[in-house]
């Protein structure tokens, strides 16, 4: 079967750690209630911006804040991407279809987070809420699709 969508097999191993790293990283940073003690401060430039709370906005501007979170989303995206995507060692039709089933299931799941946020979180809070649905997807996929070859896996080393 042509995958010609999937990244080599190799890069599997490095990208699966690479981004167990980064998102265990990004979900402290968040899930931390002083998360100042991990920011990376740095002057950036910004299409669009503002300084922080009641700030106005700037166009086209140099300004100074954190960027831990967005260096971290720059490991935890193109990894899980990779890592989700890389061929396995033993590409076949039912791997093709484990992971189309995972993919389908992982974007109706994500949809239903994205509703219910839309539904009963309001305010700035919501803001967390798109965050978590940036990742989540590519997360449940990953989860699914590897709980799936997994069973599939000792499935058939059981005939």
């Amino acid at each position: 079967m042509k995958t010609n969508f999937l990244f080599p097999y190799r890069l599997k191993l490095i990208s699966g750690i690479l981004f167990t790293i980064s998102f265990i990283l990004l979900t402290l940073l968040y899930a931390s209630d002083d998360s100042s003690r991990f920011e990376i401060n740095a002057k950036v430039f910004a299409v669009l911006g503002d300084s922080g709370l009641g700030s106005k906005n700037t166009l086209f501007n140099w300004i100074e804040t954190s960027v831990t979170d967005e260096l971290l989303m720059l490991f935890v995206i193109p990894f899980g991407i990779i890592y989700a995507f890389s061929k396995e060692k033993n590409e076949d039709e039912m791997v093709a279809s484990l992971r189309m089933n995972s993919l389908a299931w992982a974007t109706i799941v994500n949809y239903i987070i994205v509703l219910l946020g839309y539904l009963f979180i309001y305010g700035l809070v919501f803001f967390n809420v798109l965050m978590v649905a940036m990742v989540s997807q590519l997360l449940i996929f990953i989860l699914l699709f590897r709980y799936k070859m997994y069973r599939f896996n000792t499935a058939s080393h059981e005939e």
